[in-house]
């Protein structure tokens, strides 16, 4: 049982005790005040500009240009996934990164080779999808090209992300919840 369901349910005690005892007491509860207090870190939906940030000099390859990236969805510390829909414009044309937790269940050979990963400044290593549909067919508005696009996404992180260094602004809306997988 979350805490939604549980405040829910001490709420509904709450209110069977005051109609048994008679009281005519009028209750009135918000449902964006509860979800807000006790489910933040199973769902999320926010609106948000931000400006990008050189990512940590760790994460990019040696004698590359820093990445400039803006975490859409912090990369979560458990074993959810997120997954929701995100619908953006930026700047400038970038690319949208889905993390994925990186953990072979066995070693890696030559043959079958890895996928694309990076090992982040907490030593948590990710394999990334990096979507570029948005990258190759920018927008012109106003003789500027930009990135603007909706999707779908699954994965442990969410960021928008140039590879040339180039600082850009995003504003974006995202709704996502987290889940547990199944295995």
């Amino acid at each position: 049982m979350n805490k939604l369901q549980l405040g829910v349910q001490s709420i509904v005690i709450i209110l069977v005790i005051m109609v048994t005892a008679g009281s005519s007491v009028q209750f009135q509860i918000s449902a964006a005040s509860v979800s807000n207090a006790t489910i933040s870190d199973e769902k999320y939906v926010g609106q948000k500009t931000e400006m990008s940030n050189p990512a940590s000099p760790t994460v990019t390859p040696h004698g590359k240009v820093p990445h400039q990236i803006v975490f859409a969805l912090p990369l979560r510390n458990d074993s959810k996934i997120w997954t929701g829909t995100v619908t953006f414009t930026a700047s400038k044309p970038i690319e949208i990164e889905v993390l994925h937790g990186y953990k072979p269940q066995s070693a890696i050979d030559a043959e079958h080779g890895e996928p694309y990963h990076a090992t982040l400044p907490n030593n948590k290593t990710v394999a990334i999808s990096t979507m570029t549909m948005f990258t190759d067919t920018p927008v012109k508005v106003t003789d500027t090209p930009i990135s603007t696009g909706s999707l779908q996404f699954t994965g442990s992180a969410l960021v928008f992300h140039k590879t040339s260094g180039e600082p850009f602004t995003v504003t974006y809306t995202v709704d996502a919840v987290a889940r547990t997988p199944n295995n």
